[in-house]
């Protein structure tokens, strides 16, 4: 697995990677620690949180990306309305929610996708209310470490208390605004 700033892997490595199993394992491993540290801060905090990010950690884009070569340009996987839930951070949220605790969604996508990720979210089993944070249309006035530390802030000024923050990018975690980051594995872009 690359390292947080690191480039992609080659295509071949990542294919490797995935489809040994490995990457499975790894992510697992890292929403297990996140769980457990969930469960055993929640009840300390009224309105206990966790933010999920949406591409690579809540839905997959690897078959997607395999398709176009792991050319994140060409392959748009952001637009696709069926991309298919990674089951471990399904369990999560089933948890989660079973749990008493919030769960949000901060996105890099554009408000534009709104529609078809919520859609995309549901058929694929994260059922009941979405809470889901989008960038605006237009022009980009921060850069996505900056958005999504903006977003938590928000989410916390609301009086929720995220205790943490699970992202399969760098970019997911800067910034603070959690009592611990949980980085999932994802050889397929750069991840700062």
């Amino acid at each position: 697995m690359p390292a947080a700033d690191a480039p992609p892997l080659p295509p071949a490595r990542i294919v490797a990677y995935h489809d040994s199993g490995r990457w499975a394992r790894d992510t697992s491993d890292v929403l297990a620690r996140a769980q457990r540290f969930v469960d055993r801060r929640r009840a300390e905090y009224r309105r206990p949180a966790v933010v999920l990010d949406v591409d690579d950690t809540a839905l997959s884009t690897y078959r997607c990306m395999r398709r176009a070569g792991f050319d994140r340009g060409r392959a748009r996987c952001g637009e696709r309305r069926r991309l298919p839930a990674i089951p471990q951070t399904l369990a999560l949220y089933r948890h989660l929610r079973a749990t008493g605790v919030a769960v949000f969604f901060v996105t890099g996508r554009r408000e534009s996708a709104r529609a078809g990720t919520l859609a995309n979210l549901r058929l694929r089993g994260y059922a009941g209310r979405l809470r889901l944070r989008m960038r605006a249309d237009g022009p980009r006035r921060l850069d996505n470490a900056d958005y999504k530390a903006r977003e938590r802030r928000r989410i916390a000024a609301r009086g929720e208390r995220i205790l943490a923050n699970v992202g399969d990018q760098a970019s997911d975690l800067a910034g603070g605004g959690a009592l611990r980051g949980f980085k999932l594995p994802n050889p397929m872009y750069v991840t700062h």
